[in-house]
């Protein structure tokens, strides 16, 4: 746990040892952490500011209050991380300017292993300043449906907008999951069907999950596509379909519905998205607390009202007339 701010093994040992029991001897610190380098350790959180040693003989030691210590050492670990985004930085613009003519091979980078996508595909998402973009479809390669890196982004203020394929929200857990993030902040919409997969970091980096013909059930290799018209022509494809898609919001947490619906702007605005994500009356009644047969009885009104032929065109016809 506190190797975070540059204590070894032993030396977390040892001041978690003291924390529990002290003052205490060199000696008797053996007893109690055996195997570990008591003295190297006792040296190196002394010089860390986590442990003094009291007068008398033999030598005892105890801890400083964690609450203060660790402060100071966490308070370094930052200036130095700032120090390496600093670097960062740097470093970023000494690559744009090595790339010189941007090659047609150096605009495009394809990673070939699942693993390495979904590295790349957290780092995209965690070095974004300003807003993330991402066509949602499957398949997926993998079956993690707690997105940690967007839900950090989302805290730090970072904007994720998220467009949804209907059939991806079809399998199990990844309606609740989005529902989830859309709690958190983010920006969701819908549509009948994506053309592709895709995530846009800021205007800087994008990255296609590339799916196998032979392999319909996995993308494990992918396109990572650097500064240029290509990425130009993403954006703006992404920014076409956002504009045609429908939003989805779901009600204000203000208690559960009742049996027979109120109908009303929260419960409304959660049905139509619920709508427009697709689902089975059956399901929506789960969702809002409602018997299929009052699903049913404001499906129909709701149709009726907007003139409607389908549930996706409802959806459609809400946003348009700003109820989503």
């Amino acid at each position: 746990m506190l190797d975070a701010v540059g204590l070894s093994a032993d030396q977390q040992a040892v001041y978690l040892a003291l924390l529990e029991t002290s003052p205490a001897t060199a000696g008797q610190l053996r007893d109690r952490v055996p195997g570990v380098k008591v003295r190297p350790a006792i040296a190196a959180l002394e010089t860390a500011g986590l442990v003094s040693r009291l007068t008398g003989q033999p030598a005892r030691y105890q801890p400083a209050p964690p609450d203060m210590a660790l402060e100071v050492l966490v308070r370094a670990r930052e200036q130095e991380l700032q120090q390496v985004r600093l670097e960062t930085a740097r470093l970023a613009e000494r690559f744009r300017a090595g790339r010189g003519s941007g090659r047609p091979e150096e605009v495009v980078e394809v990673v070939t292993t699942r693993d390495a996508t979904l590295q790349r595909w957290e780092q995209l998402q965690r070095s974004a300043r300003r807003e993330v973009r991402s066509f949602d479809r499957p398949p997926y390669a993998t079956n993690v449906l707690v997105n940690e890196a967007e839900r950090d982004g989302l805290a730090a203020g970072v904007s994720f907008r998220a467009i949804y394929a209907r059939a991806g929200l079809d399998m199990p857990g990844r309606l609740a999951a989005m529902q989830r993030l859309i709690s958190a902040g983010e920006q969701a919409r819908v549509t009948a069907d994506l053309p592709v997969k895709m995530f846009l970091a800021d205007d800087s980096i994008g990255l296609i999950p590339l799916e196998r013909p032979d392999r319909a059930d996995s993308a494990d290799s992918a396109l990572v596509i650097h500064s240029s018209s290509l990425l130009d022509t993403l954006s703006a494809l992404f920014e076409a379909v956002w504009a045609t898609a429908v939003p989805i919001r779901f009600g204000d947490d203000d208690g559960p519905a009742s049996e027979e619906g109120s109908g009303g702007q929260a419960e409304q605005r959660t049905l139509l998205g619920l709508l427009a994500v697709g689902l089975t009356d059956e399901a929506i009644g789960r969702q809002l607390g409602w018997h299929p047969r009052t699903v049913q009885r404001h499906v129909r009104r709701l149709m009726s009202e907007l003139g409607a032929q389908t549930r996706f065109q409802a959806g459609l016809q809400a946003a348009r007339r700003g109820w989503l």
